[in-house]
């Protein structure tokens, strides 16, 4: 298995996918500061942080890992590498969690990228009040935000390993970052999947008077039900044809 995550890094550095997602994720913090700078929209690095993870984990981030999954798990057909594959000798299994690796792998790789970017287009716009504890904090609430988020899109594993075409994750993730709009402020969004992370990290949730443990509940369900019909329901994936 470590043999095919290293193969999964080599092919990453040559993904212009992976450029694409880079650009994705410094996007928030690029129309923040636009917002800064044109429309007078804040004055702070506490300001900044807040809206740029607001903006990440609950609609940009959404879409990202929706096109993220939907390359990870099926570029092995569209790019034609799954005979090369095939020669290593790896479980069907084994195989999903190493794709779940990357993807996580991934994941702080962006929420790195966002928060530098964040920081870099404060100092640009002469933002004050910033400090460690803000950046640790600021960091931390996306991070956690994303992990959580990668949860969540265990059944979007399913549907890749469907549907080769990446057409359907496009799709499914600007619906998702739509209703996740939508859902935002109501009463019931502690308990969407896809919402509830970033009203966790952030701490938003205590003014839904929710219980916190009922959202970990609903993301950890969502993600077990995703990697259970992924491994195991017959013919949920042509990989069972192969592996």
């Amino acid at each position: 298995m470590i043999t095919f995550i290293q193969m999964e890094f080599l092919k990453l550095k040559r993904s212009k996918i992976f450029l694409l997602s880079l650009m994705g994720a410094i996007l928030p913090p690029l129309l923040m500061f636009i917002a800064v700078t044109a429309f007078d929209e804040g004055h702070s690095f506490e300001a900044l942080f807040t809206n740029v993870n607001m903006y990440m984990s609950a609609m940009f981030a959404v879409l990202i890992f929706a096109i993220i999954i939907s390359y990870l798990f099926g570029r092995e057909y569209s790019e034609h590498t799954l005979k090369t594959m095939l020669t290593i000798p790896i479980s069907r299994e084994k195989f999903l969690i190493s794709k779940y690796i990357m993807f996580l792998v991934w994941i702080v790789i962006l929420t790195v990228v966002t928060s530098l970017s964040t920081l870099i287009f404060g100092f640009i716009a002469g933002l004050e009040g910033l400090t460690l504890k803000l950046i640790i904090t600021s960091f931390s609430q996306l991070l956690l935000a994303n992990v959580l988020l990668f949860l969540t899109f265990s059944p979007f594993v399913f549907i890749s390993l469907l549907i080769t075409n990446m057409v359907p994750a496009m799709v499914g993730g600007a619906t998702l970052s739509l209703i996740n709009i939508m859902v935002y402020g109501q009463n019931w969004a502690p308990f969407v999947p896809w919402v509830c992370p970033y009203l966790i990290a952030s701490g938003e949730i205590a003014k839904y008077g929710a219980n916190i443990m009922v959202s970990y509940g609903i993301i950890l369900v969502t993600f077990l039900i995703g990697l259970a019909v992924s491994l195991y329901q017959k013919g949920c994936c042509n990989l069972k044809k192969v592996l």
